[in-house]
């Protein structure tokens, strides 16, 4: 379940990253505007984690998260999506979605550029993010 007791991996003022029993990674993001290299960090320690462990699945946990800011979503576009910051080359992706209507429609757009490269999904609830994430194939 994702409610249970997860090791905390990384936690920085961005977000938490835990370690899933079923074999992802949960990021929850705190309810704060973004410093990009907060984010870069988080993201890094990401993806280190994925690689360390030979995941691809990750579950985020959006709901408490603030709007993207222009330079969030170029950070995301340009070294998460466009591989400067190390990860598996093929990711699953379990989005639950933020209660802000402004920070929905950012992620909505990133969204469609990971598609293009990666299985993702997003859901309402913790509980639809993990039954999609245990139907991803891991390598």
């Amino acid at each position: 379940m994702p409610h249970s007791i997860q090791p905390i991996y990384f936690e920085n003022a961005v977000g938490r990253i835990t370690e899933h029993a079923a074999g992802y990674a949960l990021v929850r993001y705190h309810p704060v505007k973004r410093e990009p290299a907060e984010l870069r960090a988080l993201l890094t320690h990401l993806g280190n984690l994925l690689l360390r462990r030979s995941w691809q699945r990750i579950l985020v946990d959006m709901q408490a998260m603030e709007p993207l800011s222009t330079p969030d979503k170029m950070l995301l576009m340009e070294e998460w999506y466009g591989g400067h910051i190390l990860r598996p080359e093929r990711l699953c992706t379990a989005y639950v979605l933020a209660d802000n209507a402004l920070t929905r429609l950012g992620i909505y757009e990133l969204q469609q550029e990971a598609r293009k490269h990666h299985c993702s999904d997003a859901f309402t609830t913790l509980e639809e993010a993990h039954a999609y994430l245990l139907t991803c194939a891991q390598p």
